[in-house]
């Protein structure tokens, strides 16, 4: 399966749609234990990123991950802005220069991703973050692409990555500012897995229709 510039742009336009679909979600979810802006500022950021990229005429998908990512540091207050766009931006020097990614680009973009957030972040599985969601993905999406193909693998490691959001219900926090909270972060998911789950599930939507177009 190969994914071209233009479908691309489209899953992250696609990406977009989501999190603004989900802003009230979000926003209920970053208010139990947060400041309770983490819909708001994503909604606006992806936004900006829908926005951007239906000016422009990008044919390099690395390009285009870069743009998203400097959108998102400019856009997104608190400390999504820079684990988001910094990732984002990571993911797209490694793809740059490619006008069609295949399935193992794929993994090479989230796990840029998951290695930016680490680094920038300083979470850990466990932490109660968003890595709780995307390293169980990555590492299941690796696993599964050694035999199977694109859409199944990202099926696959998309179950992974929705257990290690609901994971983050039980956890207490340790990074951030509901890790103030002590006990009482336990019982809610947190914010953001559960966004990095919405766009990883975005991802896979997208990539089913995509399969769908190329088989007919």
């Amino acid at each position: 399966m190969k994914i071209d510039a233009i479908n691309f742009t489209n899953i992250i336009i696609n990406i977009a749609g989501t999190i603004e679909d989900n802003l009230d979600y979000l926003t209920e979810l970053d208010t139990e234990i947060g400041d309770g802006d983490h819909g708001i500022n994503m909604a606006k950021g992806f936004k900006r990123i829908k926005e951007k990229l239906s000016e422009a005429d990008i044919l390099d998908i690395g390009e285009t991950l870069i743009l998203s990512g400097k959108v998102l540091l400019n856009e997104i207050g608190g400390a999504m802005g820079p684990l988001y766009g910094g990732g984002l931006i990571k993911a797209g020097v490694a793809l740059k220069g490619k006008n069609t990614i295949y399935k193992n680009d794929i993994y090479t973009l989230f796990s840029s991703l998951l290695e930016s957030v680490k680094s920038l972040g300083g979470a850990r599985v466990g932490d109660k973050t968003m890595v709780d969601t995307l390293e169980p993905f990555v590492v299941e999406y690796r696993r599964q692409s050694e035999g199977n193909e694109t859409v199944d693998s990202f099926r696959e490691a998309l179950a992974k990555a929705k257990e290690g959001m609901e994971s983050t219900r039980d956890m207490i926090s340790k990074v951030g500012r509901s890790s103030r909270l002590l006990e009482r972060s336990k019982g809610h998911i947190d914010v953001g897995a559960a966004s990095s789950y919405l766009i990883l599930e975005s991802f896979y939507n997208s990539l089913k229709s995509i399969m769908d177009q190329q088989d007919n």
